[in-house]
């Protein structure tokens, strides 16, 4: 019987384990990391009276991000800038993205542009998009 050494860094053998079960679920975000754009994960919720946007934007800054609204679509959009150095040191993976982003999403309801609050906490966005007070949900009676 011979055996063969695989591999001689402990994180290749990590590779050689769970590469295959990662790499389907991390595909785009290798992609991303190849071409210099990616997309935030962003949850929206409709409720009677708003809609509530919240986006991960792990590593930026307030000021890395911008969030506009026009004609019911709001856009979100910025840029990560790369923390690659130029100096001579071997890199050895990788994986987190980088560059320039855009996202927008149609409402479907009127919003009602002078009540709209956003915060930005620890690399979270949440924002807070109230209804027009036309497009809210209402019930109609009916009369016999």
């Amino acid at each position: 019987m011979t055996i063969n050494k695989r591999n001689d860094s402990p994180l290749n053998v990590f590779e050689d384990v769970f590469g295959t079960i990662l790499n389907d679920s991390v595909g785009a975000l290798a992609k991303a990391t190849q071409t210099g754009s990616w997309n935030p994960s962003v949850d929206i919720i409709e409720s009677n009276d708003s809609y509530t946007l919240t986006a991960d934007l792990p590593g930026l800054t307030k000021g890395d991000v911008h969030l506009s609204i026009e004609e019911g679509v709001i856009t979100l959009s910025g840029e990560r800038k790369t923390e690659r150095s130029g100096s001579k040191d071997l890199g050895h993976r990788y994986e987190r993205a980088f560059g320039k982003f855009s996202r927008s999403f149609q409402l479907e309801s009127g919003i009602n542009n002078n009540q709209i609050k956003a915060e930005f906490k620890n690399g979270l966005l949440k924002v807070v998009l109230p209804k027009a007070e036309a497009s809210k949900a209402f019930e109609v009676s009916i009369s016999e």
